[in-house]
């Protein structure tokens, strides 16, 4: 008999540890009720917010540790356990879709359940512990979920849904193939299938294409679990494996959480280290779980992933530490797929915590219902803290006329990324560029000082000449406090106790008011870590009014004494050519750049200290 297919990342490590706290404590998902599997699965779906929790449950997560720990250590208790739940899915839903839950035969659900099912009916044949009509029941579940897997039209290619369907129907086939044609044919669909869906999952450079760090992860997880089973071989896809965790590696921040752009948790995926030798096959990951205490750093200064559409910045430290100074930014749009209207959004991280930050995604609550208002502006998901953490305004964008950045019925523009450097000083320069709506063109040029300042350049011009009310907007990390200040900011990090002023450099734009956790008349300030949770956090933005073409230059300093020289900062009206100039307690600072439209970016920075 096969082992069971560890698929979804749990480690062998904790294993034990994760079955008694199942058995004593029952089982949790997210902020969803326990479950206990001695008593009754509450298979039905009782209302749109148990969504989420509904497909966790049809998707028998619940066996996941309990499966692999009997494969592991063959405790007949547990088989039972798993081998009941079985039956009662099967007596319900077996022969095909029931109407008190959408998910029973919902896509993704088959293929994570058909594995689990095939392992659970190999080893309870395997154990004896089968009834003939018990044996017959779940082998009719089974063939059902290889006839709904065998139907291209029921599998989703165009997202990772589909690549777990398939990694599904591969483990399922495989098991049984010496027993059953059908199974056979399953296993070679499968192999083909995978192929393709690994090839549209992922972008050349090793980025997942949903737009996710934490669904790339998620993916991996399956991918890692797909080799270590024995049921990937090919030399090509385990290479590609290998480059799928290094891109992963760069979107971990000093502090060990991965970077939450999109449809990402605010994950910690910090480990000992004898846990992140046995999670992580990369050297690059394992240095990022450990702290530097196993493996091989994945690398500093800027990296560009073509492909895949994003910059990231680490600073070159010596060795591992929480100080360094952090910069990514997300600029691609693949398809609708876990695509927020977030383009050219960033986060920030610097002398020891998060400063700016990305929305989060809450969760999969509620469903919208075709032609309504959240239909058309792209939402799949009406519950309205989803609709926040998806919309414009909830991350570090730029918005116009109040409205989210188009999704439904554009053809996905691909990758925005535009120019970059690294000066010999130590500052970088990011320069993206995409179009909004039908005329609007938006550059954007983030620069950064580590460890001592940021400037967000934003240029925009509309083609159709029409004029917009555009808001530059910022969200600090929770622990940061914030008050206004004339027409800049004050910030302290309830952290680390690190002081930020923020103050525009190019005079045109009037700053607002603070945010901090309001719901009326729509929500603003608030980020979400994790699925259903919802915190409040200061946001702010800065405004003009009925424009057809402007600049924003947005700088945040760790010093203190801010003064703009609005007399020579300036950009023209192409956004081409920028002279910045301010001075602090420190130092007086000017900046020179040239945007080209062809040819390289050209920034020339420098600083006089103050006696």
């Amino acid at each position: 008999m096969l082992s069971y297919e560890l698929l979804t990342g749990i480690s062998t490590g904790v294993l034990r540890t994760r079955v008694q706290e199942i058995l004593i404590s029952g089982w949790r998902c997210g902020n969803y009720p326990t479950v206990f599997l001695d008593s009754n699965i509450p298979w039905a779906q009782l209302d749109n917010a148990q969504r989420s929790w509904n497909f966790h449950i049809h998707s028998w997560d619940m066996l996941d540790a309990p499966l692999a720990a009997y494969s592991a250590e063959q405790q007949p208790e547990l088989l039972i356990l798993c081998v009941n739940i079985a039956l009662d899915w099967s007596a319900r839903y077996g022969s095909g879709p029931k109407s008190d839950t959408p998910f029973a035969w919902y896509d993704m659900a088959v293929g994570l359940r058909a594995y689990r099912l095939a392992y659970l009916l190999d080893a309870a044949r395997a154990a004896q512990v089968l009834s003939a009509q018990e044996d017959a029941l779940l082998w009719e579940a089974l063939l059902a979920h290889q006839a709904y897997l065998v139907e291209d039209a029921n599998i989703a290619f165009h997202s990772n849904h589909g690549y777990y369907q398939v990694a599904g129907q591969l483990a399922m086939g495989r098991r049984f193939s010496a027993q059953s044609p059908l199974m056979a044919q399953a296993h070679a669909q499968g192999k083909a299938r995978l192929r393709l869906m690994l090839e549209q999952q992922f972008a050349a450079d090793g980025v997942h294409r949903e737009h996710s760090p934490d669904y790339h992860r998620m993916v991996y997880d399956t991918l890692s679990g797909l080799i270590g089973s024995g049921l990937v071989a090919d030399p090509d896809l385990i290479e590609l494996s290998e480059q799928v965790e290094q891109a992963l590696a760069w979107f971990v921040l000093p502090n060990r959480r991965l970077v939450n752009f999109g449809d990402s948790d605010y994950r910690d995926i910090s480990r000992s280290t004898k846990q992140a030798e046995s999670e992580w096959r990369a050297p690059a990951m394992r240095w990022q779980a450990s702290a530097g205490m196993v493996g091989k750093s994945p690398g500093s200064g800027l990296k560009r992933f073509e492909q895949g559409g994003y910059f990231v910045y680490r600073q070159p430290v010596a060795g591992f530490t929480e100080q360094a100074a952090y910069l990514a930014q997300t600029a691609a749009f693949h398809s609708r797929t876990h695509k927020h209207a977030d383009d050219l959004s960033f986060f920030w991280y610097d002398r020891g915590s998060e400063v700016l930050v990305d929305a989060g995604r809450y969760g999969y609550l509620g469903k919208t219902e075709q032609d309504s208002d959240l239909w058309l502006d792209g939402h799949w998901y009406s519950d309205p803290k989803r609709v926040y953490c998806e919309s414009t305004r909830a991350h570090n964008c730029l918005e116009f006329d109040a409205s989210n950045y188009p999704r439904r019925g554009i053809k996905p523009y691909g990758v925005a990324l535009g120019r970059s450097l690294e000066l010999p000083c130590g500052l970088v320069a990011m320069e993206t560029e995409c179009r909004h709506f039908k005329g609007n063109r938006h550059a954007r040029l983030l620069l950064l000082m580590p460890g001592e300042w940021l400037i967000v350049f934003d240029w925009f011009h509309d083609n159709l000449a029409s004029a917009h009310d555009v808001r530059q907007w910022f969200h600090l990390a929770e622990d940061w406090q914030l008050e206004s200040q004339g027409n800049g900011y004050k910030a302290v990090s309830g952290k680390t106790g690190q002081g930020l002023q923020v103050a525009p450099l190019i005079s045109g734009s009037a700053a607002s008011r603070t945010y901090y956790g309001e719901s009326e008349p729509q929500l603003q300030g608030w980020w979400s870590p994790s699925e259903r949770q919802l915190l409040p956090n200061f946001a702010f933005c800065y405004e003009q009014t009925g424009t057809v073409s402007g600049s924003f230059a947005t700088l945040f300093s760790f010093i203190d004494g801010i003064e703009t020289d609005f007399v020579h900062s300036k950009a023209n009206v192409s956004g081409r050519q920028i002279r910045l100039k301010w001075q602090d307690n420190l130092a007086s600072h000017r900046l020179e750049i040239a945007r080209p439209a062809e040819g390289e970016l050209l920034v020339d920075y420098s600083r006089h200290n103050r006696s």
